[in-house]
């Protein structure tokens, strides 16, 4: 029985884990929507530490799975739908809802994941073209053809200079 209590340990720490990031992931959108660079810098450290805790924890929660299996008689490679079978009805109780949290909160930090990198594509995308006009205008001059009339938009780029030479 204690496998199974460190079982819902872990199931609960896991789902806590999820719904930090998933907090996490809302404040990046609303960073990102307000383009809040240096609150963006410090979300995404916030989310690295996070999705680090989270593979700590699933490998722990691999772990206390295996051992749970086996105290049930299961192979060491059984689910958690598989374990949950098995349980009492007592433990079932304790565990599906926490099986459940997890699926709900893993999908919606996906769902957001995406999201943000959506959203984050398209500023940099925005940003890249800004970047393209502005040197189109920087590199653009008008100068003057071989009979004297005036040429616009021809292409003159940047040039550089050794002093050395």
């Amino acid at each position: 029985m204690a496998t199974a209590n460190r079982l819902t340990d872990v199931l609960g720490e896991q789902v806590t884990i999820l719904n930090e990031l998933q907090q996490t992931l809302q404040d990046e959108q609303k960073a990102i929507a307000v383009l809040d660079t240096q609150l963006m810098e410090s979300l995404n450290s916030q989310k690295e530490l996070l999705v680090n805790r989270q593979r700590i924890m699933a490998e722990t929660l691999r772990s206390v799975l295996s051992d749970t299996a086996m105290q049930y008689g299961l192979a060491p490679s059984a689910t958690l739908s598989e374990l949950i079978e098995k349980m009492p009805i007592s433990m079932k109780g304790q565990v599906e809802p926490l099986q459940q949290a997890a699926r709900q909160a893993g999908s919606q930090v996906s769902v957001l994941a995406n999201q943000n990198r959506g959203m984050l594509e398209r500023f940099l995308g925005v940003v890249n073209d800004s970047l393209g006009f502005i040197l189109r205008i920087l590199n653009t001059s008008n100068t003057y053809g071989v009979r004297g009339t005036y040429l616009s938009n021809t292409q003159a780029g940047a040039v550089m200079v050794s002093k050395e030479a």
